[in-house]
C-alpha cells in the first residue's frame, strides 16, 4: 500500500483535500518509518541530486541523550517512529523544508517553550512540522500556532510523504 502512494504526485493524489496548499492524505499509508520503501526513495532522490539532502544516522547514544533530555525538559520522550527516522538519516533537508537532527531538536523546542507541541522541522517562516502531545498526531502547523493546522497525519511517514510531494521532490 506505501508504495503506491509514495510514487504518486501531488497533483494525482486520488481522495486527498487541500488547506492552503497542504495536503491532508484521506488514505494514509500504513507503514513505520523504517519502510524499506521510504528509506530507498529518500536515498533515491538524495543520490539523484532532487533537493533532498540526507546526513549521516544518528548513532544511539545521541538518541538516547535526545529521549532523556526530552523526558526531561519537554515532558515525554520524542516520538519512536522520529527517533526511528534518525536512525536512518540525522535530519533531513527537503528543499525548503527541514527536520531536526538528535542534537538539536530538544535545544530548539526550549527556544520557545510549547508544552503541547514537540516540533520536528519547519518548511521555511511558514509552517511547523510537529508532534502533537495532546492527540498524538503529526501536524503542519501555522509556524507558532499549534492549533492552526494545515494538515493532521496519523504517523511520521505520512508527514513525510506529505512533504516530499508538497516540495515537489515526487
Amino acid at each position: 500500500m506505501f508504495g503506491k502512494n509514495i510514487s504518486v504526485r501531488a497533483g494525482a493524489l486520488r481522495e486527498g483535500t487541500f488547506h492552503r496548499d497542504f495536503v491532508k492524505v484521506a488514505n494514509p499509508p500504513e507503514c513505520a518509518f523504517n519502510c524499506d520503501m521510504i528509506q530507498e526513495t529518500l536515498t533515491r532522490l538524495a543520490r539523484e541530486s532532487m533537493g533532498v539532502y540526507l546526513q549521516a544516522a544518528a548513532n544511539e547514544t545521541a538518541i538516547r541523550r535526545m529521549q532523556e533530555a526530552a523526558r526531561q525538559d519537554l515532558g515525554e520522550a520524542v516520538p519512536e517512529e522520529y527517533a526511528e527516522f534518525l536512525r536512518f538519516s540525522n535530519g533531513v533537508q527537503i528543499n525548503n523544508s527541514y527536520f531536526k537532527t538528535a542534537e538539536h531538536l530538544v535545544l530548539e523546542n526550549l527556544d520557545v517553550p510549547r508544552p503541547e507541541i514537540i516540533v520536528l522541522g519547519n518548511d521555511g517562516n511558514v509552517a511547523e512540522f510537529v508532534f502533537d502531545r495532546r492527540d498524538r498526531k503529526f501536524h503542519t502547523i501555522h509556524m507558532g500556532f499549534p492549533d492552526d493546522r494545515y494538515a493532521s497525519f496519523g504517523t511520521f511517514a505520512e508527514m513525510l510523504t506529505t512533504v516530499l510531494r508538497e516540495q515537489q521532490v515526487l
